[in-house]
């Protein structure tokens, strides 16, 4: 071998190395798993060949021992990755994997992130009662363990639960619950995701004004979110809008452009649902042709997600436009088709249909004029019974149907109330029934937004605090029954004075909070009086014995010229409290001449130190 050759070969290994090692380094991407797993939460789709070699790769690891624990987030994700891609058959293995991988995470975060993109897979797939069963799932678990993502993530799948079903009224309270969660922790994917959530209720809802909704999507679009990128799903609601409004060439540019973003991301879901909404467009401002080549695109990208509710709505879309060029059998094909989804939907996909109920009716008056037809031309006594039975069957169908959605609406406004009930059973104390000190945590951030939107300056938010007198001669004397009977007699006492929307909190031991909005202070120091007269004239059976027992009360208004302070109030009621006190108790006092400013006082219950 020449030396020229050997030196050929030396350069050729080096460089064959140096491929190696890159290709190596650029492939394993970060060597630990958790890094990997961080990688691939960055990639929204799989539209370049960088993100599914970057998901190839890490399959090939996933099955090694320090994956154990991660499998459930990456195969869920990898789920959606290839749902969202259009790719069914490998979406469904890697969400089966996800599932059955699911007792081995133990992380609190890695369980929110395998429940949440498993029960949004069944949502892209129409799937609602597999979708709902893991939005419960994770729900359970974000409460029980106190995850405040998962809280939110929960609050906005329920939300969306309501909104794939078509109930977009129950949809506000969780969204509205969600979003203040989001703000509160700065979880700006979250506020982003439940704005779009909003935005899409709103635009279902009657008697919305669409400028305010259109107002929503330039809130959602300064939040800060890795989902606010260039996916066009704000896009897409923006055309909608704008379509609601009557801007058509707004709605028009908005459509297009989400219709751009989809296909640079290759986003089928978003595809499938931008030609369906430019479908109804060009229907709606009588452009024909484009419709139907918009509704025939969007049923060719429904194929590859399989989502039965949607593919129905398509089939009656498309004999809608089909009726419209007069190609009446193309028309009773689809309408056809849609009759036969109906007929053997799952009650979670006809509870999303039953809602258009007038669409459902106009569809049968379509078919029976169309049956007219064909009686006309056959002239058939027997053609004429089997269409007299059909009327039968699909009237007999609708009832079933308005029967089912019913049944639908009830179980789920119950089952949310019982969720918001035992929520809040779960923060009242259990002596007394009044609630905890720790529900301020949930109620302050809504008597904040009411406290600074009030329109009247005279009206304020009035805080009054509690305390027994010589509460504990009363333990001493009659011991811990005595003095719980007390209590609750007390607490009993006060519910009676105070309005229903009124808070009433246990402070702590015989230390009662009562929290008044939209108050004088006439109105609170008449409070404080009637709480104060009322306690002292109780006449407490106790065994063989009566007790009686009084009360100091302290009280204060905020002032409606500086910023919302509690914990400054509950210092000023506070330092009244120990006037009372001090003044001989079985009292009152409070700020009767002027008004005390929160800033004035510490800053311990904002900053959780009390």
């Amino acid at each position: 071998m020449t030396l020229m050759s050997q030196k050929y070969l030396l350069n050729l290994s080096i460089i064959i190395s140096l491929v190696m090692t890159t290709l190596f380094m650029g492939n394993a991407s970060a060597q630990n798993p958790r890094d990997n797993y961080a990688e691939l939460k960055k990639l929204q789709h799989l539209n370049n060949d960088d993100n599914r070699r970057f998901v190839d790769e890490l399959i090939s690891q996933v099955n090694a021992e320090p994956y154990l624990k991660l499998q459930a987030p990456i195969y869920a994700y990898i789920a959606k990755l290839k749902t969202n891609d259009g790719n069914w058959p490998e979406g469904k293995q890697y969400l089966d994997k996800a599932i059955a991988a699911l007792e081995n995470v133990e992380n609190d975060n890695l369980v929110i992130d395998s429940l949440e993109n498993i029960s949004w897979i069944f949502f892209i797939r129409g799937d609602y009662s597999q979708a709902i069963f893991y939005v419960q799932k994770m729900a359970d678990y974000a409460y029980e363990n106190g995850n405040e993502r998962g809280q939110i993530v929960a609050l906005n799948r329920l939300a969306l639960s309501y909104v794939e079903l078509a109930l977009f009224e129950l949809a506000l309270e969780p969204l509205e619950m969600a979003l203040a969660l989001a703000r509160k922790t700065k979880n700006y994917d979250s506020e982003f995701l439940a704005m779009l959530y909003l935005i899409n209720t709103r635009i279902n809802l009657a008697n919305v004004n669409p400028q305010e909704t259109l107002s929503l999507t330039l809130t959602a679009e300064r939040i800060s979110s890795k989902f606010n990128t260039d996916d066009g799903y704000l896009s897409r609601l923006k055309g909608i809008v704008n379509q609601q409004i009557g801007d058509f060439n707004a709605a028009e540019y908005w459509f297009k452009l989400a219709e751009k973003k989809a296909k640079s991301n290759h986003d089928v879901r978003l595809m499938q649902m931008v030609s369906q909404n430019m479908s109804e467009f060009y229907l709606a401002t009588h452009q024909v042709s484009l419709s139907l080549d918009y509704a025939l695109r969007s049923l060719e990208y429904n194929k590859q997600l399989a989502h039965s509710n949607t593919r129905a709505t398509l089939h009656y879309l498309l004999s809608e436009i089909y009726h419209q060029l007069n190609d009446e059998q193309n028309s009773l094909k689809y309408l056809r088709a849609y009759a036969e989804f109906q007929q053997s939907a799952s009650n979670e996909n006809t509870v999303s249909l039953v809602t258009i109920m007038d669409k459902r009716i106009g569809s049968i008056k379509r078919l029976q004029k169309l049956a007219e037809l064909k009686n006309s031309l056959l002239s058939n006594k027997v053609t004429a019974q089997e269409n007299k039975n059909k009327q039968q069957f699909y009237i007999f169908f609708i009832i079933a149907l308005m029967l089912i959605f019913c049944a639908l609406i009830m179980v789920f406004f119950v089952h949310h109330r019982m969720l918001k009930a035992q929520l809040l059973l779960s923060m009242k104390d259990e002596l007394t029934g009044a609630f905890c000190r720790n529900y301020l945590k949930t109620y302050l951030p809504a008597v904040q937004s009411r406290f600074e939107r009030e329109p009247k300056q005279e009206l304020s938010l009035g805080a009054l605090i509690i305390d027994c007198d010589d509460f504990k001669f009363i333990n001493d004397t009659f011991g811990h029954a005595g003095g719980d009977k007390a209590l609750k007699a007390i607490v009993e006492r006060i519910a009676t004075q105070i309005r229903e929307h009124d808070l009433l909190l246990r402070w702590g031991g015989d230390e009662f909070v009562v929290v008044c909005e939209s108050v004088t202070q006439a109105q609170v120091c008449e409070l404080a009086k009637r709480i104060t007269r009322s306690v002292s004239d109780m006449l407490i059976e106790y065994e063989d014995v009566t007790l009686s027992v009084t009360i100091s009360v302290g009280y204060a208004l905020h002032d409606r010229t500086v910023k919302f302070d509690f914990d400054g109030l509950i210092k000023a009621v506070d330092n009244f409290l120990l006037a009372t006190k001090k003044s001989g108790k079985n009292n009152y006092l409070g700020d009767k001449s002027e008004r005390f400013a929160g800033n004035h006082f510490s800053n311990n219950f904002s900053k959780g130190n009390v």
